[in-house]
């Protein structure tokens, strides 16, 4: 098997979304360069956001849910 290479893109407050959606935030709650013992945070955003891959059942009523569909048809040969 070929080697594996992640293209998805950097996600930030800069990267765009469908117009109305919920836009990336990140919220700091625990910061070891403010003293805590461990970094600690949250996200807010829409599940469409960056590289992502709709299932069938986002544009169809009776479409399949990602969970049902098989990995392999979303692996191949790319050029990057």
């Amino acid at each position: 098997m070929p080697d594996i290479i992640d293209i998805s893109p950097t996600i930030s407050p800069d990267t765009a979304v469908w117009p109305g959606d919920t836009p990336f935030s990140r919220s700091v709650a625990l910061s070891m360069s403010a003293g805590d013992n461990l970094e600690l945070s949250s996200i807010t955003t829409t599940v469409h956001i960056g590289a992502h891959t709709d299932a069938p059942n986002h544009y169809a009523a009776d479409g399949a849910a990602i969970e049902e569909r098989p990995l392999e048809m979303y692996l191949g040969l790319c050029q990057v």
